[in-house]
């Protein structure tokens, strides 16, 4: 009979143990999603909608241009060339066409392919949207600025 006891007091710690660490992961990823946000800013007739606080991998969407009606949408994401960070809105046939590019160092360890990136802010300031950029895992930034303007006409065409 004691070591039956001994059996359920070890169980009974196992068990306060697993609950402990699933609070503590529930924690933390209640904490992420909370610093993760969506900001929305207007220009002319359309907007652009990114999602900042949230890690996104090079060819992933990190939001969208649509017109102010809601459609068509046209999604965003983040492009690498040799030693450039590219903003780029996808067109017909998925065929990415570059909004903004910079220079950017990729850091040793992850190349172009694996690196994720977080929009940590967006502000417009006239007729220029800036993102402030950081790399994921370690201490690079770098910003990105798009001209609202000639995004507009690109997405207009020539009247």
């Amino acid at each position: 009979m004691a070591g039956t006891v001994g059996q359920r007091e070890d169980l009974e710690r196992r068990h306060g143990w697993v609950v402990s660490v699933g609070i503590v992961v529930a924690l933390w990823w209640s904490l992420e999603l909370w610093a993760a946000t969506v900001s929305t800013h207007p220009f002319g007739r359309y907007e652009m909608i990114l999602q900042e606080g949230t890690p996104v991998a090079v060819g992933e969407i990190l939001g969208t241009v649509r017109r102010q009606t809601g459609r068509p949408e046209y999604p965003l994401m983040l492009g690498a060339q040799k030693r450039a960070l590219e903003l780029n809105v996808l067109g017909p046939g998925n065929r990415p066409y570059r909004l903004t590019s910079t220079e950017f160092r990729w850091p040793a360890v992850s190349g172009a392919g694996s690196a994720r990136f977080i929009i940590e802010r967006s502000a417009v300031e006239g007729e220029l949207l800036t993102m402030q950029i950081r790399h994921a895992r370690r201490p690079v930034q770098t910003r990105l600025v798009v001209n609202l303007r000639s995004l507009e006409r690109m997405l207009e065409g020539e009247r």
